[in-house]
């Protein structure tokens, strides 16, 4: 059930114009039209150069295409600049548990997949628990097709420094990721290739840097779907087992956890999943067993990296088929079922996360989460982070809403046709979504701060994220122009910035929220 508010409050949107010297008797001879997402799609128009779509529908909305003919940016360039830019890559533990403030992080896709950028991905662990990819040959990644049922396309826009011959690492959106179509300025002759993590490089004749843009394509599924009922021994050709020297250490771990060969597969995972999501950061690092995959794990503590590395070793003893991924601001792990590899987050992300934030890029909206978080432990996630992030406001490229929503009246909101669809559950109570004041008059290219309160059963519902729309009669679906998250308590207080090229007229506000595990979609209009 979703609670709505009974009294209506329009908004009047005005916009200040700044008196001029044009001649009154002047004639206009030419307009500028500002590029148009939908349009594009309604017209399956493409770029100038014809390499790409000029624009992609999304769960989030439509996406317009990166400009081509840009020079390749210089702010964030992959490069084969230290070891762990190429295929000999490694990751090695460590005991430092605190939690991290801030971190700064490259998002060069779009929508917008912050924090979970794939950059590196281990699957093998050693005798010293050093992690690495158990095949490091590399395979080209095909370029074509078109995209398929229950997938979902992102654009990449990557400046990167080629070498000639030489694997450069580059990130991508997920595991199994296809790639639709390229484009290359200046034009150069590359080669895309992946490990057996899943790992991508891209490799050059020459040396130079180049902006590679991409169209890719993924199973939506992969972001947030149930693991799936396999056999033991459909898995065990997927699994490295580690050195038998730590055998002891894991059986102690699967004691703690409560895991065993007897269950199956799929509940081993809800298992581990729900221990290794109340791990606490601490002060203290964990010492005392002279191993620090026991001292990690039978502590309890730890942030992202803690628990990704030892779910992935406690994993791949059992015979999960796992991966670690880490990028420069978060870690999660890869589950596979036998059929699709899962992404899971485990929590213990910054408290803040510093994005290049863009308005023309709206934010993912992935699937909702298939895993509960334990009781009395804080959703920590990866997005929980980046929906605080757009709540504290436009990052240093954003140009209008902290959300990074695409254009005026053009963003699908949260269960609009083409929109992220909020799935419902009757077992759950409802979910009452209270907007606080507002003012009602706003001026375009200005925030407008939006406050309130979402509870279920009479409890806050922690870190989830509130988007804010504006219903009119030509977007009765909604507009959405900005995302903000709830804190601890359930309340929501922030700005959203209304675009300049906003449509004037009067709106009503919706406010929505997508819920979580614990709290259902809900919604209020005013």
């Amino acid at each position: 059930m979703v609670r709505r508010a009974t009294r209506i409050l329009p908004f009047v949107l005005a916009i200040c114009v700044a008196a001029g010297g044009a001649d009154a008797q002047s004639s206009l001879l030419h307009e500028f039209i500002p590029p148009d997402a939908k349009d594009d799609l309604a017209f399956a128009a493409t770029t100038s150069d014809g390499d790409l779509p000029a624009a992609i529908q999304t769960p989030s909305g439509p996406v317009p295409a990166p400009d081509s003919r840009k020079p390749p940016p210089t702010d964030h360039v992959y490069s084969s600049s230290t070891v762990d830019d190429g295929p000999e890559s490694t990751y090695e533990p460590d005991r430092d548990t605190r939690k991290p403030n801030i971190e700064r992080y490259d998002d060069p896709f779009s929508p917008a997949t912050a924090p979970y950028k794939r950059l590196r991905a281990y699957d093998s662990v050693g005798a010293d628990y050093t992690l690495r990819v158990r095949s490091r040959g590399l395979k080209p990644v095909p370029v074509g097709g078109t995209l398929q049922a229950g997938e979902e396309t992102f654009y990449g826009d990557l400046s990167v420094d080629l070498l000639p011959e030489e694997p450069v690492r580059i990130p991508t959106v997920g595991p199994d990721a296809r790639v639709l179509r390229v484009h290359v300025e200046p034009e150069a002759q590359v080669e895309i290739s992946r490990d057996g993590a899943d790992n991508w490089f891209v490799r050059g004749k020459v040396r130079q840097r180049v902006r590679l843009i991409e169209q890719l394509a993924i199973a939506r599924s992969v972001f947030g779907s149930p693991f799936g009922d396999p056999e033991w021994s459909e898995l065990a050709p997927h699994v490295e087992p580690p050195p038998v020297v730590h055998l002891a250490a894991f059986e102690e771990v699967a004691r703690a956890i409560g895991i065993s060969r007897a269950m199956r597969p799929r509940d081993v995972v809800a298992k581990m999943v729900e221990y290794h999501r109340s791990f606490e950061p601490s002060d203290d690092p964990p010492r005392g067993r002279g191993d620090i995959y026991l001292d990690l794990a039978i502590s309890k503590k730890g942030v992202c990296r803690h628990r990704s590395f030892v779910f992935l070793v406690t994993a791949l003893y059992i015979g999960v088929p796992a991966r670690m991924v880490v990028n420069e601001a978060h870690a999660w792990v890869e589950v596979f079922d036998g059929q699709l590899w899962h992404r899971v987050d485990l929590g213990g992300a910054a408290a803040n996360l510093e994005s290049n934030r863009d308005a023309q890029r709206p934010p993912h909206s992935p699937p909702a989460d298939p895993y509960a978080w334990p009781p009395n432990s804080q959703n920590d996630s990866g997005q929980a982070a980046v929906d605080r992030a757009r709540q504290q406001g436009p990052g240093p490229n954003a140009s209008a809403s902290a959300s990074a929503s695409a254009g005026p009246n053009g963003s699908a909101p949260p269960n609009s046709p083409n929109g992220p669809q909020m799935s419902t559950d009757p077992t759950r109570p409802s979910t009452d979504v209270i907007i606080g004041d507002v003012e009602g008059r706003v001026l375009r290219g200005a925030p407008m701060r939006v406050l309130g309160e979402i509870k279920t059963g009479g409890s806050g519902c922690a870190h989830v994220r509130v988007d804010v729309l504006l219903v009119s009669a030509d977007a009765p679906q909604g507009a959405a122009v900005g995302s903000l998250s709830t804190d601890e308590t359930g309340h929501f207080d922030g700005p959203v910035v209304v675009p300049s090229d906003f449509r004037l007229g009067t709106y009503e506000l919706l406010v929505q929220t997508p819920g979580d595990a614990q709290c259902a979609p809900g919604e209020s209009k005013r």
